[in-house]
């Protein structure tokens, strides 16, 4: 059973305080999600420096995003046992011990070892983001620091890119790596006097090693079928994988209700059965966002032949508005809106796709301003997201259920991808016909669920179409 054994008491000045926490929590979520756009505008230069081949030299990406994956509820679940502070300094010293030995790196072997290091400390970082915030910051605060989380997501699809390209430009590729050095060093400086000032609440449980053993092959069987999804070839093995998965899945629930000390305690859903709504939209933001960044490159490059260079600024779009948005989202919100600000986030988003789905192909401003749409209504929902999910799990349980939304969203992310992928590859050579239909799944995704928002909040009407029994 779960006991606490000591509760915040903060010596540190709170502006101070929170300062520290967002600069540590904002670090640690930046990192993570900038290593992963990073590197991929790098696959084919890397692919050259090492005489590798294309599906070797992806496996420096597969193992960061696998060990990332797999790691983050076990390492969310310790967190709340051994502090979020703790794991979040362990994370930025993995993270920028893998980066500097990424650079280092003189073989496609070492680089993807190198790269399943950092991936680990990436999970740590990404497992205790948003618990940081949630425990240790002043109330009145945390929506504010949600907002600017969610400008850290935001940017590294804004940043890898284009930092990526200038360093290989320079014929500088240990730098992708090593510029994440000095900001590990000063997040690791803030962390540490946080801890020598700022005491959390933990719990004391064992660690659920059998869970966290069911829940890494359930990640690795999803990702893997993912993966091989878009490939004719391997479609079977594909739908196997997937199908494996989501049994896993299954069986990860039933044994972490059944469990005395779980990853997971699923028993604390039933008092707020609204959380797995509040997660099914976290999966949708997640597998929408995959479409929206993966899709728009086709679209001006392939359909309209623009350049590389100005498909790079249109495609900025979505993520400048989640950014931009982000931060306002943040300020409006008083902690008190969340659910509100998710539901017309969703809202946007969808007039988002059907504008994509409705707009003349041809007008490359037009579908920038789409794409800018969906940033806006991304600002709006991802930060009210996380908080809704964060308000309703227990106190000492906040690393576990901030690990559970980011595991699902890199999963959504992931799934996004090879469907949106896939759907490409199907309609081959028809390209326009693969954007629409990539369009319209994610309409149709985001309309659904803000039909089943509409149904969870007005049970009334539900209640009213009924005929009255005699």
């Amino acid at each position: 059973m779960t006991r606490k054994t000591n509760t915040n008491t903060h010596i540190m000045a709170g502006q101070t305080k929170n300062r520290l926490i967002i600069i540590v929590a904002g670090l640690g979520m930046l990192l993570s999600t900038l290593d992963t756009g990073i590197i991929n505008v790098a696959l084919p230069f890397l692919q050259h420096q090492f005489q590798s081949t294309t599906s070797t030299t992806a496996l420096s990406v597969v193992g960061y995003t696998t060990s990332l994956a797999v790691l983050i509820l076990p390492l969310g679940y310790l967190s709340d046992r051994v502090g979020r502070l703790k794991v979040s300094l362990a994370g930025l010293l993995i993270f920028g011990f893998g980066s500097i030995l990424c650079g280092l790196a003189t073989n496609i072997l070492s680089l993807i070892i190198f790269r399943i290091i950092q991936g680990i400390g990436a999970a740590a970082l990404q497992s205790t983001s948003a618990a940081l915030i949630t425990t240790l910051m002043d109330k009145d605060k945390i929506s504010s620091a949600l907002g600017i989380l969610g400008i850290m997501i935001g940017l590294g699809p804004i940043l890898g890119p284009s930092i990526g390209g200038f360093l290989l430009a320079l014929n500088a590729w240990q730098l992708i790596f090593w510029l994440n050095v000095p900001f590990a060093i000063l997040g690791i400086i803030c962390n540490q006097r946080l801890l020598n000032q700022v005491h959390e609440s933990t719990t004391r449980n064992k660690f659920d090693l059998l869970g966290s053993i069911i829940n890494a092959l359930m990640i690795i069987c999803l990702l893997a079928g993912f993966s091989f999804l878009s490939k004719s070839s391997d479609f079977k093995l594909a739908i196997i994988l997937i199908t494996c998965g989501v049994g896993l899945a299954l069986g990860f629930y039933f044994f972490e209700i059944k469990s005395n000390n779980p990853l997971i305690d699923f028993h604390l859903f039933s008092e707020t059965p609204k959380i797995w709504l509040f997660l099914l939209q976290t999966a949708v933001f997640g597998f929408t966002s995959a479409i929206i960044f993966l899709i728009p490159p086709f679209l001006f490059e392939k359909i309209m032949h623009i350049g590389v260079g100005t498909t790079g600024l249109l495609v900025l779009g979505a993520p400048a508005g989640l950014v931009i948005f982000s931060r306002i989202s943040g300020n409006q919100n008083d902690g008190t809106k969340s659910q509100t600000f998710s539901r017309w986030g969703l809202i946007i988003i969808a007039l988002a796709f059907i504008s994509l789905v409705l707009v003349n192909t041809h007008w490359p401003a037009i579908i920038t301003g789409c794409l800018f749409l969906f940033g806006i209504g991304g600002g709006y929902f991802q930060p009210a997201n996380i908080a809704t999910i964060m308000q309703s799990g227990s106190s000492t349980h906040q690393g576990a259920i901030g690990s559970l939304q980011r595991m699902i969203q890199n999963i959504a992310i992931a799934s996004g991808t090879a469907i949106g992928s896939t759907l490409i590859n199907q309609t081959t050579p028809n390209l326009q016909k693969g954007i629409l239909y990539n369009w319209i799944v994610a309409m149709v995704l985001v309309l659904l669920i803000l039909t089943i928002d509409f149904m969870v909040s007005h049970p009334s009407i539900k209640k009213a179409k009924q005929p009255a029994l005699k």
